[in-house]
């Protein structure tokens, strides 16, 4: 039975007998971990790493803490504590088949379907119980407005504090400082919370491991610059660590493993033509017939992702502060769309592509308000520009053969073949 297989099994019957807070049920993942075939090494690294924490937040006396995408982990890791992201869980649910159960549950108590569907079934599965039991909830304010508004409601539903990290639209030396501040702070009150100590010097050594993270994942980057056989739909696994592994020296070292496995993968010529695509955004989490529909049966190639995109500057761990600072004031989707678009245009000029795709998620207002301005924008840089309509997590309005004729226009649009040759 393939690890998914297990999982899938396990979980449906431990949400009803919560298994999910028993060390067997991790000691048989673990098992299936390692003996399913796995394309790349890293990716076992990563769902090994991934089951020690989630078994910490389940099962150990660790205090567990949700932040949101994008807030730096790297406070909570230097603390010692376990990260959970709802976001991420909500794609698993999804994966699993469970998330139409705990869509429901939020629905019911009045949580309507314009909202994000990530921030809908986190707010199902805490009503459900399924979530570890957080002692705080960390979200930012930059680059997603619903979780900060998620994070309110779980937080009347657990008692855990919300803590926001206000950050402004404009880099400058006063808006680093202000970030920089609210940073500590947040640090001091959950280290108080916990009972132990805000140390500046366990952060220096997380920034380190957080630096090597950087280091690793701008060598895979480069590395896929080439022609590598790794499926983009793979790759956006891997934002499972910008999400909640930055911080962590096990989550350098799987970024390391899969850039030493890219690059003794790597070819230096293709035989085949096949359209080279720009992701944007994520994936439905449901059904992979969109991604294996474009990869393997049309052929074409999803060469970079924007989620994978290393856009913050160099840490440093002897000013850990202000390396957060920076590295949340740096993100080229939190300001102008015309920024956004000149970052977008010299990643495609990078990695030579022939398109954009862009998913945009149901509910999601920072990709669905500006969409039409960045189509706009990149198609003045010469890319054909594709936006697929969807949801990641709610396949309750999935239409795939509708996404199926826009890729089909799309991909004889940019010159595709029908098949790899």
């Amino acid at each position: 039975m393939h690890l998914r297989e297990v999982l899938a099994a396990r979980v449906k019957q431990g949400l009803k007998i919560r298994a999910l807070k028993s060390p067997w049920t991790y000691r048989l993942l673990r098992t299936a971990t390692r003996r399913t075939q796995f394309a790349l090494d890293a990716t076992r690294q990563m769902a090994l790493y991934a089951l020690e924490q989630t078994e910490r937040a389940f099962v150990g006396s660790t205090p567990v803490v949700w932040t949101s995408a994008f807030f730096p982990t790297e406070i909570v890791h230097a603390l010692g504590f376990v990260v959970f992201s709802p976001e991420v869980a909500s794609a698993l649910l999804a994966s699993l088949g469970l998330a139409e159960e705990c869509l429901n549950v939020a629905e019911r108590a009045w949580y309507g379907r314009d909202l994000c569907s990530f921030h809908r079934c986190a707010i199902g599965a805490t009503l459900k119980g399924y979530f570890p039991t957080p002692v705080a909830l960390l979200a930012s304010g930059h680059l997603c407005d619903g979780a900060p508004k998620a994070f309110e409601a779980i937080s009347r539903l657990t008692g855990a504090k919300t803590f926001f990290l206000d950050v402004p639209r404009q880099d400058s030396p006063e808006a680093g400082a202000y970030v920089a501040a609210q940073l500590d702070e947040i640090g001091r009150t959950l280290a108080a919370l916990a009972g132990t100590e805000w140390d500046l010097a366990r952060l220096a050594e997380t920034i380190k491991s957080s630096e090597a993270f950087r280091q690793a994942a701008l060598h895979v980057n480069r590395t896929r610059m080439a022609v590598c056989d790794i499926r983009g739909s793979d790759m956006l696994s891997y934002v499972y660590l910008m999400f909640v592994g930055q911080g962590h020296a096990e989550a350098a070292r799987v970024y390391a493993t899969l850039g030493q496995e890219l690059a003794a993968r790597r070819r230096v010529s293709e035989d085949e033509r096949r359209p080279r695509l720009l992701w944007l955004h994520l994936k439905p989490y449901y059904d992979p017939f969109l991604m294996d529909y474009l990869e393997e049966e049309r052929g074409a190639a999803i060469v970079f992702e924007e989620m994978n995109h290393v856009y913050w500057p160099p840490l440093d761990a002897a000013e850990p502060l202000r390396s957060l600072a920076r590295k949340v004031l740096a993100h080229h989707a939190y300001h102008t769309t015309s920024a956004r678009a000149a970052v977008l245009a010299e990643l495609a000029r990078a990695y030579r592509v022939d398109g954009v795709v862009q998913f945009v998620h149901w509910g999601c207002r920072a990709t669905g308000g500006t969409v039409n301005l960045l189509m706009k924008l990149l198609r003045r840089e010469g890319l054909p520009f594709l936006t697929l309509d969807g949801d990641c997590i709610d396949r309750r309005d999935y239409a795939p053969e509708q996404l199926r004729t826009r890729l089909d226009a799309f991909l004889e649009l940019v010159g595709n073949q029908t098949e790899v040759v």
